[in-house]
């Protein structure tokens, strides 16, 4: 029932999705947005890390790489969505918020604002808290402590793998005595992030993540020949397992 739900609404979307543009592209377009946010494939970041892996035969470490994509988001992010889905936390009343809000366009023309109450759906880390807890509410009731754990570990490990990204980048661009600089304006932005809107954060990392993505996909073609060579030059020699 939700792999039939995930078709059903990526190509037949609701009204008030279709309506406004979205259907299937708008369906794409923020798979591609978050797939590259969980993978980091095609961007260039993750090669960093793995260009300092020790080994002959930089085919192997490639290899290796690949199963980042496949594991976060093939397998964590699927579950995740399938999780949401088959608790039903996604339509479920009992996971929206009473929200105020009031007309931007109004504020502008410095007319008397109108001011109008809704309700809105959890959504992010919240979202997937409560469908976990009540997916997993047959075996205890802190299902939502797994997202939070899981949340924490994510976040230090991705703050820590971004600052060496950066790191090695600034000191290519400028030379050793740029690390400080870079690590004070980090932390800064770190900082940031955790205290500012979660809807200006998604807007200012989908268009960092562009900027920094679509060089290297430049990168990426004009090196493919490259590849291919070096690609089939180490799976047609056979190779002796590591041993010790």
């Amino acid at each position: 029932e939700s792999f039939s739900l995930i078709f059903t609404m990526a190509f037949n979307p609701p009204a008030a999705v279709a309506g406004t543009g979205g259907g299937i592209l708008m369906t794409m377009l923020w798979g591609i947005k978050r797939g590259l946010y969980s993978n980091e494939a095609g961007q260039g970041s993750a090669a960093i890390a793995h260009s300092t892996a020790k080994t002959k035969y930089p085919v192997r470490e490639g290899a290796v790489a690949m199963l980042g994509p496949f594991i976060d988001t093939l397998i964590i992010c699927t579950m995740t969505g399938l999780v949401i889905l088959s608790t039903g936390a996604w339509k479920h009343t009992q996971f929206f918020v009473n929200i105020t809000a009031t007309s931007a366009e109004e504020a502008r023309q410095a007319i008397e604002l109108g001011v109008f109450q809704g309700r809105e759906l959890f959504n992010s880390s919240l979202l997937t808290s409560f469908a976990f807890k009540d997916g997993l509410s047959f075996l205890f009731n802190y299902g939502d402590k797994i997202v939070t754990v899981s949340v924490l570990l994510f976040a230090v490990s991705t703050a820590i793998a971004w600052s060496f990204y950066g790191n090695r980048s600034a000191v290519y661009l400028f030379g050793e005595k740029a690390i400080m600089p870079y690590l004070w304006v980090y932390v800064a932005f770190v900082f940031i992030g955790g205290i500012a809107e979660l809807e200006a954060i998604w807007a200012f990392g989908d268009a960092a993540l562009g900027i920094m993505t679509f060089p290297n996909l430049i990168s990426i073609v004009l090196l493919t020949g490259a590849l291919k060579g070096m690609t089939k030059e180490y799976f047609s020699k056979e190779h002796v397992p590591y041993q010790k």
